[in-house]
């Protein structure tokens, strides 16, 4: 399973934590989806970010970070 990081001051998403300004580790893969969508990912980071899952609708700037997912922007 893939560590994934979400960035504490935007909530920007990433499988490898070098890419975020202030990573946090929010779990695997699958502990990340299905999860509150609000919750960690701010409104305009959120409405920029490119893929969703199209299981639970959690934003995420990679494919990678969601298991189901789609591209939405």
């Amino acid at each position: 399973m893939s560590t994934v990081y979400a960035c504490d001051s935007c909530g920007e998403v990433s499988e490898t934590s070098g890419y975020l300004c202030q990573p946090k580790a929010v779990g695997d893969r699958e502990s990340y989806c299905h999860t509150n969508p609000e919750s960690d990912v701010c409104v305009a980071p959120r409405e920029e970010l490119p893929f969703e899952c199209a299981s639970c609708g959690r934003p995420a700037a990679t494919k990678d970070a969601v298991c189901d997912p789609r591209k939405v922007r």
